[in-house]
């Protein structure tokens, strides 16, 4: 019959030094998690209004807004949103990134968001925008 022989100090002090530095491998990689690169927020962002007659025979002026291309925003879904309002479209981008939107109701000067989900799912950064005519719409102050 063996006898099981008990392990010595030395063996039992490597053995804990070896779990702790695993223990302590473990809350590093979880310490420091993925590396998040936020997506930049669309650029070129234009809007044009243009007349509408509603059921009544009402006129009112809505806005297109429409993007240039933009690599990170290809085949991505854009949200723009009137923030005043509380009302925007939704619209998908084409395969170069750029966009247009259908009409949406709005006043000059408005403040308006935008911004766009990937085809991967991630969220851009909002880009707020005033609205109004021109080449490039300018930023919120």
């Amino acid at each position: 019959m063996k006898v099981r022989q008990v392990p010595s100090r030395k063996r039992t002090t490597f053995r804990v030094a070896r779990l702790l530095s695993c223990l302590l491998g473990a809350w590093a990689l979880w310490a420091c998690g993925p590396v998040y690169i936020p997506v930049p927020p669309p650029g070129q962002v234009s809007f044009t209004s243009t007349p509408l007659t509603d059921a009544n025979g009402n006129v009112q002026s809505f806005w297109i807004a429409s993007g240039g291309p933009n690599g990170n925003a290809a085949n991505a879904t854009f949200f723009i949103t009137d923030v005043p309002r509380g009302t925007g479209v939704i619209t998908r981008a084409r395969s170069d990134g750029s966009f247009i939107s259908a009409p949406m109701e709005g006043t000059a000067g408005d403040q308006v968001g935008v911004y766009f989900q990937s085809s991967s799912g991630r969220d851009s950064a909002t880009a707020c925008l005033i609205l109004g005519d021109g080449p490039v719409a300018p930023t919120c102050p």
